[in-house]
């Protein structure tokens, strides 16, 4: 999977309200909050993808989570 495909299945699993890009900062995100965050697990881990919360939340940007996400 890349991050393009990656970036592409948050957006639809969020839904967000405002533009999310890789420079998106994750804690300056309205559609970012616990649930969204949440459900970008759960869309995770339906890929078979497993993250760890405390990866997930040493992440500042949309882009480290993704680089983050292909590493693990």
């Amino acid at each position: 999977m890349t991050k393009d495909e990656l970036l592409k299945g948050i957006i639809e699993t969020i839904d967000p309200m405002d533009e999310i890009t890789l420079d998106t900062e994750i804690a300056e995100c309205d559609d970012l909050d616990s649930l969204g965050l949440f459900n970008i697990v759960m869309y995770l881990k339906s890929k078979g993808i497993s993250v760890k919360l405390e990866h997930l939340a040493a992440c500042t940007t949309v882009d480290e989570l993704l680089d983050m996400v292909l590493e693990s």
